[in-house]
Formats: structure tokens, C-alpha cells, sequence
């Protein structure tokens, strides 16, 4: 009995310190004259998330820079990024309005950002926009969990465990020191 308690023991200790360290994931990039940092969290060029951050600070000549922001990307088919025009020519669309919609049901939106387009040579491509983390936005996007984002007439749910660490990443940057 002595012994499946200290085996009991054993296990929920290193359950508990197995836990993931979100902070360590983030990849950090110094300058050599240490005047600018640069933070992203984790993600392939190949196949980027659906929802990634990065933060960058320092300083210039022209004085301090603080670039903190989601990278909100939604795959599509690149044909569903054209519009006719009245001619019967195709150009790519200008499409606005970003929101990101959160577990309690709740959303931030914001109606200005154009969002970008990335062709692939396969015929699809990516609808990407930088959201920016602003002390109007940080409090709800680290307490709350991102549930799905929109991209102009484009959505994409968010899957648990990216939300989850999407929020630990955001604390993570938030509490980074200039």
C-alpha cells in the first residue's frame, strides 16, 4: 500500500511539471547592438495556423517602437479572391473587416484592416491580416479563449488546444520586458 502511495506521488508530481511552457516555445530574436527584440510564437511557413503572434520593440534613432499582433490566416481557394469586373476582367478583391470571436461569445472587430492575399501555385492561397494587441484588446484576449476567427466573408473555428495556447502565448508576450 506504501508503495502504490509514493507511486501515486511520483505520477502527479511529473504530470505536474510536464506541464507545456509556453513561454520556452517563442522563438527570441536579439540584434547585435541589443536596441531591438523580436518575438514569435511557434509555426511552419508550410502550414501556418490559424492564429500566431508576434511582438517586436526597441529602439532607433527616431525614438522607441513596440509592434505587438495576432496573425489571424484562413486558407481558401485563390478563384474565391477574384471579382469580374464589367469588362469580364478578374482582379483580386480589397476585403476589409477582421474579427476574432471569443468562448463567451463575445467579439473584437475591427472593419479597417485590409486583409492580404498569398497565392500558391496550386491554385489555392491564404487570407492573412495583422491584428494589433492594443491595451484596448490584451485583457480579453488573455483571459478569454479565441473560439474562431473572420476574415472578411471567411471563417475558421480555432481548435482547443491552439486557443489554449494561443492565450498562454499572449500572456507570455504581454509580460515580456523592454
Amino acid at each position: 500500500m506504501k508503495r502504490l502511495l509514493t507511486l501515486s506521488l511520483f505520477m502527479a508530481s511529473t504530470a505536474l511539471y510536464a506541464q507545456t511552457d509556453y513561454c520556452k516555445q517563442i522563438k527570441k530574436e536579439v540584434t547585435d547592438n541589443n536596441t531591438s527584440f523580436s518575438y514569435e510564437t511557434p509555426y511552419t511557413e508550410s502550414a501556418p495556423p490559424a492564429v500566431r503572434a508576434s511582438r517586436n520593440f526597441g529602439t532607433t534613432e527616431d525614438g522607441e517602437f513596440d509592434n505587438f499582433a495576432l496573425v489571424l490566416t484562413i486558407p481558401c481557394e485563390f478563384q474565391d479572391l477574384l471579382v469580374k469586373s464589367k469588362e469580364g476582367n478578374e482582379s483580386e478583391k480589397e476585403e476589409y473587416k477582421i474579427a476574432v470571436e471569443f468562448d463567451d461569445k463575445t467579439k473584437i472587430t475591427d472593419d479597417t484592416t485590409l486583409i492580404s492575399h498569398d497565392k500558391k501555385g496550386d491554385g489555392s492561397a491564404l487570407r492573412y491580416a495583422y491584428f494589433p494587441v492594443n491595451n484596448q484588446n490584451i485583457k480579453a484576449l488573455t483571459t478569454k479563449k479565441i473560439v474562431r476567427i473572420y476574415l472578411a466573408t471567411a471563417k475558421l473555428d480555432v481548435p482547443a488546444d491552439m486557443a489554449t495556447a494561443m492565450q498562454q502565448y499572449l500572456i507570455c508576450l504581454k509580460n515580456t520586458k523592454k
